[in-house]
């Protein structure tokens, strides 16, 4: 211990002589190391960090698999949900749930909130307890009990500020009196992060809806039984299912179900993107550490006559080499203290990245398990920095170095430099290419036509009313619409079950006349959208046939519809759909379909628009309750007379979702635009120092005689030559590399030669320019103050 602390009093005496050195390295280690423990921490909450329930490797979700629908991952009937609780012989519990938004009034301005109704067994199957009061009773389960809510531990200090007599009092949500009977501990907001209070099933369903076997809307989790497989719980439910689809044939043919992890779930897609995130800033920090070891190569050409003499003086090359080491392994802990800062404010930023139905439950932070990430990483950089600069440190011949003084003209180690230099480059082009196309894949996704217009819309939603009959419905559009039409700036509005994007749709199952349903692929069905008349207007989406919906189609008119161009060519080919006709079900009436209007991708700009079906809001009980608005100028400034405007039309209503349609968009890319951002960290040229080191070669070729043009020629081509061996080696690992990109990439393939050519360009002509600069720099110093300290 007491030679480690001299060799860190050493090594800090040795900081302080050379402190840009210092500074240089420390800057640049903390960027690759704070990259690394940054996104480590977003890799720690999603994938390592187990969820916050007892036993949680336990924990499924059960999923309905309805091929008919065209749907793998499908949301689950609440009679088929009841008929797996009962017949099955794999789970230890069950428990099914319905998120929803609420409407709270009485405490002030009106607010939307997102919550869930819930089976009083969903609470025991996560295996969780309240923080205050109780959970739900089975009994709340059924239709005709009290009115009753558990909140989440945020709107409980929002609403009533941590006072624990909560218990016992009511709130209004949706125009009805819930008692409050529980709270729940911080940090428990399942199964989204937007959920923050939780209501039983009997106070929403009643009877009927427990034997509804069309209606798919509920999520099941499940506990499996101790001791039981994923694989057996998947053969127990596939037999259910079956057993199901023989009763029930009207309702459950094709409808099959199967078990999955509940993690998977909330991961999804994510996991293979963070571990190409971790594999990216892994290439930065190799970066890093090849310029910190050219740096230290560059360092030790300085201190060969220190060395020499410490030898000469009796000192052995196994202290000299623990001594340079601990100097090393000190840097890279400094390194990586201010790597972790960085980590820690990244976290802010990296939060946007957590899936939204894992936020809530495992909260993105540095713990523990980052810490010693951190530590590890920074003594393992070290190690591939430190090692290769130190031992070459020992390789001197006494004799010459103390005769000449240390050296320094040396062409010793230079071999070392090139071959880093080299492999920095190689590097760095295959990050580059990585970046390239993901910039590539943001580029041409935020470019896409999505069918409709984007610029100069605001939408809104608005919580759901129970309006009693369809004039109190008709009368609520008209007024608003009326309203938001007299502002000034607005050109046109109107209503809708969901705006693009933001709302992907819902899948709707029907009977097209004279074709064949309930026949595998040939099965009858689209996504659907309710709206007003001057809906489709206001997103200027086109129409290709017939015409668009209009005020006429009144529920006294006859039913009609609008189909996209998707729906005409699935179900119509090259023929046309306008006369056609279609109904939900056998007791429902026919639907005249009156027009074709264009694609609008409703799912995601990546996501190709599926076949769908726009109904008129004054022929449907589904209540519109989005709003978009087109604007003669910005929509955002209209925001508040929105607002007023709706509230004066009914001033208990909740306004939520306030955005304009390039907002939604924004977010809608947003991943994609954190994947271009931090896959392009580390492109950084890195051969100016050594250009720099090379000052008294400069000099002794001057004053030789060598014509400066001769020697800047000479010292800029090394550089590209360098750069052009790297950039040769980046593009053979960076083929194989590229391909784990393939599943973020869009519209660009992982091998797109015009991102390796651009890219190539790029790297030579930064390495020209890092050698240019420095070597005119270097050969402006007079000859002879160059060779002075030969």
């Amino acid at each position: 211990m007491k030679r480690l602390l001299q060799d860190l009093r050493y090594g800090c005496r040795s900081w302080r002589k050379t402190p840009v050195f210092t500074l240089v390295a420390i800057l640049t280690l903390a960027l690759g190391i704070g990259a690394n423990a940054a996104i480590f921490t977003l890799v720690n909450a999603v994938l390592l960090r187990p969820l916050p329930f007892p036993e949680p490797g336990r924990l499924v979700f059960v999923w309905e698999e309805t091929t008919m629908f065209g749907l793998k991952d499908s949301v689950v009937s609440l009679a088929n949900y009841a008929d797996w609780r009962t017949q099955n012989r794999v789970f230890q519990q069950m428990g099914a749930l319905e998120t929803r938004s609420y409407r709270l009034n009485g405490v002030g301005e009106p607010v939307q909130l997102f919550g869930s109704t819930v089976t009083a067994s969903l609470f025991g199957t996560l295996g969780v307890r309240p923080a205050l009061g109780r959970l739900f009773r089975e009994s709340e389960d059924q239709a005709g009990t009290a009115r009753v809510v558990i909140l989440g531990d945020g709107l409980y200090h929002r609403l009533f500020g941590g006072d624990p007599s909560v218990i016992g009092r009511s709130v209004l949500l949706n125009d009805e009196k819930h008692e409050i009977v529980g709270v729940m501990p911080p940090g428990f907001r399942f199964p989204h992060n937007e959920n923050e209070l939780w209501t039983p099933m009997g106070a929403t369903y009643d009877a009927k809806e427990w034997s509804n076997r069309g209606r798919h809307n509920f999520w099941v989790a499940a506990r499996l039984a101790p001791g039981v497989s994923l694989q057996r719980a998947n053969e127990d439910i596939h037999a259910i299912a079956t057993r199901l689809e023989q009763q029930y044939p009207r309702t459950n043919r094709q409808v099959g179900a199967f078990v999955a992890p509940m993690r998977e779930h909330f991961v999804g897609d994510t996991r293979s993107m963070l571990w190409i995130l971790l594999g990216a800033v892994g290439f930065v920090l190799l970066i890093a550490c090849a310029n910190i070891a050219n740096l230290l190569l560059a360092r030790a050409a300085n201190r060969r006559r220190e060395v020499a003499i410490r030898i000469s003086l009796g000192a052995g090359r196994s202290g000299i080499l623990r001594q340079l080491m601990t100097e090393n392994v000190a840097l890279a802990l400094a390194g990586g203290a201010c790597g972790l800062l960085l980590a820690v404010f990244g976290v802010q930023f990296l939060e946007k990245m957590v899936p939204s139905g894992i936020a809530g439950l495992s909260a993105l932070r540095v713990d523990g398990r980052v810490l010693w990430f951190t530590l590890g990483i920074s003594v393992l950089t070290a190690a591939m920095f430190g090692m290769t600069p130190a031992v070459q440190s020992l390789k001197l011949d006494l004799h010459q170095v103390l005769k000449q003084g240390g050296e320094r003209g040396s062409t010793r180690g230079r071999g070392v430099e090139r071959a880093l230099v080299v492999a920095e480059v190689g590097l760095a082009f295959v990050l580059a290419i990585g970046a390239g196309l993901l910039i590539q894949t943001f580029a041409k996704v935020r470019h896409i036509d999505p069918g409709f217009r984007t610029q100069n819309i605001l939408t809104a939603r608005v919580a759901g009313r129970n309006f009693r009959t369809a004039e109190q419905r008709t009368a609520f559009y008209d007024e608003v619409l009326r309203r938001l039409g007299a502002l000034p700036g607005v050109i046109s509005a109107g209503f809708s079950n969901g705006v693009p994007v933001a709302m992907k749709g819902w899948v709707n199952g029907f009977e097209i006349e004279g074709k064949t349903i309930l026949g595998g692929d040939r099965f009858s069905n689209s996504n659907y959208r309710v709206v007003t008349s001057d809906y489709l207007r206001t997103l200027a989406i086109p129409l290709r046939e017939g015409r668009m919906l209009e005020a006429r189609d009144t529920a006294d008119a006859p039913p009609v519809a609008v189909v996209n161009v998707a729906m005409q060519r699935k179900f119509w080919g090259n023929e046309s759909p306008v006369a056609r006709r279609l109904r939900f079900g056998s007791k429902d009436p026919w639907i005249t379909i009156v027009g074709v209007i264009a694609d609008v991708r409703q799912a995601g700009l990546d996501v190709p628009a599926k076949p769908e079906l726009y109904l008129p809001a004054l022929q449907q009980p589904t209540f519109a309750n989005w709003l978009a608005i087109r604007t003669a100028g910005d929509p955002a400034r209209l925001g508040g007379a929105v607002r007023q405007a709706i509230r004066a039309v009914d001033p208990d209503l909740a306004i939520a979702e306030l955005n304009t349609m390039e907002q939604i968009l924004d977010r809608e890319t947003l991943q994609r635009r954190v994947q271009m951002i931090l896959a392009s960290l580390g492109i950084y040229g890195v051969l100016a120092y050594l250009v720099s080191g090379r000052t008294q070669e400069i000099g002794l070729r001057m004053a030789l005689g060598a014509a400066p043009g001769q020697v800047l020629r000479s010292i800029v081509g090394q550089g590209v030559g360098l750069s052009a061996a790297g950039v040769a080696l980046g593009a053979v690992g960076a083929i194989g590399v590229t391909r784990v990109l393939s599943k973020l990439l869009f519209g660009v393939t992982a091998t797109d030669p015009a991102t390796f050519i651009a890219v190539a360009g790029l790297l030579l002509a930064v390495a020209a320019a890092a050698s240019y600069v420095p070597a005119r720099r270097a050969m402006k110093i007079d000859p002879i103050v160059a060779l002075r300290d030969e």
